[in-house]
């Protein structure tokens, strides 16, 4: 089923700590009150809470060649790597790094763009990263700048060579609270009593969506009922306003070794950035529901 959607608003800022050469963002204290993308899930139903059995989500960031440090945490924007490789293809440098806070695209969720620094070197500009599509678990970071900066990074290649990774810090906030909306949604279709399986999920600023499965179980709606689209339309936005207001928080764990992301007892597989709580994704706006090669398609925008 889901196929994971999850961090942020505007966060108040505070002075940097630095740990272990991840330079991190304080957590901000809990509030009393709790590919697009293919992962797929099973949903359980225990009680009155749905939980999402993960089938492919993401294994533990430990297994991972390149270690995936957006995992530990949204607010981290600045951390230090070791480069691993380097190759030149039409003008862009592609960089693996031992460790990265770049989130690469996938799983609904847009890459992460920013800079790489190395002393003595002039910065290079990560344009886009990805999942090395032969060597498993590892991330690439392609990079633009002049050709001379580029020939001057390239003759370390072979070297021992340390990067400053800075990731473009409103960008990912905003990454993180589309991707979180998207998950909230689900939150918000099964309060109102829909058992719709969330088919794929696509978290990018222009134009994001949930796609659901319907199913024969629970509320069902009848797509061809303008009135009452209108009337699922009008509730799903009044329940998400809802949620967002409970500020409910983000719990990040593992089952079977995958990474889960559960909102108010509604968990899927997801390998995501995310808000650590409702609150901080703000005012989502329902813009449509329609009907999509026999799926629901749920469109917001934050």
């Amino acid at each position: 089923m889901e196929l994971c959607h999850l961090k942020e608003i505007g966060l108040p800022m505070a002075s940097m700590a630095t740990l272990n050469g991840v330079h991190k963002e304080p957590r901000k204290p809990k509030e009393a009150p709790k590919e697009a993308h293919t992962l797929q899930a099973t949903p359980v139903e225990k009680g009155d809470k749905r939980e999402m059995r993960p089938q492919n989500a993401l294994p533990q960031p430990a297994t991972h060649a390149t270690r995936p440090l957006y995992m530990d945490g949204t607010y981290i924007f600045e951390c230090e790597a070791q480069v691993r490789e380097m190759s030149l293809n039409e003008g862009v440098l592609s960089i693996e790094l031992d460790q990265t806070l770049f989130h690469p695209q996938g799983g609904g969720q847009p890459s992460d763009t920013g800079l790489l620094c190395a002393k003595g070197l002039s910065d290079l500009s990560v344009v886009f990263v990805s999942k090395d599509k032969v060597k498993e678990g590892v991330i690439r970071h392609d990079c633009k700048a002049d050709e001379a900066v580029i020939q001057a990074w390239l003759s370390h290649k072979g070297k021992e060579l340390k990067v400053h990774c800075k990731v473009d810090e409103p960008k990912r906030r905003l990454a993180a609270r589309l991707h979180s909306a998207g998950h909230l949604l689900d939150v918000a279709i099964f309060g109102l009593g829909f058992r719709w399986q969330a088919g794929k999920g696509y978290h990018f600023e222009e134009g994001p969506y949930v796609e659901y499965i319907p199913t024969n179980e629970g509320r069902q709606l009848d797509m061809k009922d303008a009135k009452a689209k209108t009337v699922a339309m009008e509730e799903i936005s009044a329940k998400m306003k809802e949620l967002v207001a409970k500020n409910i928080s983000t719990e990040i764990g593992f089952v079977d070794g995958m990474r889960t992301i559960s909102m108010d007892g509604v968990s899927c597989g997801c390998g995501g950035t995310h808000v650590e709580s409702s609150s901080e994704i703000g005012e989502v706006s329902i813009k449509k529901i329609q009907a999509k090669q026999g799926n629901i398609r749920v469109s917001y925008a934050v």
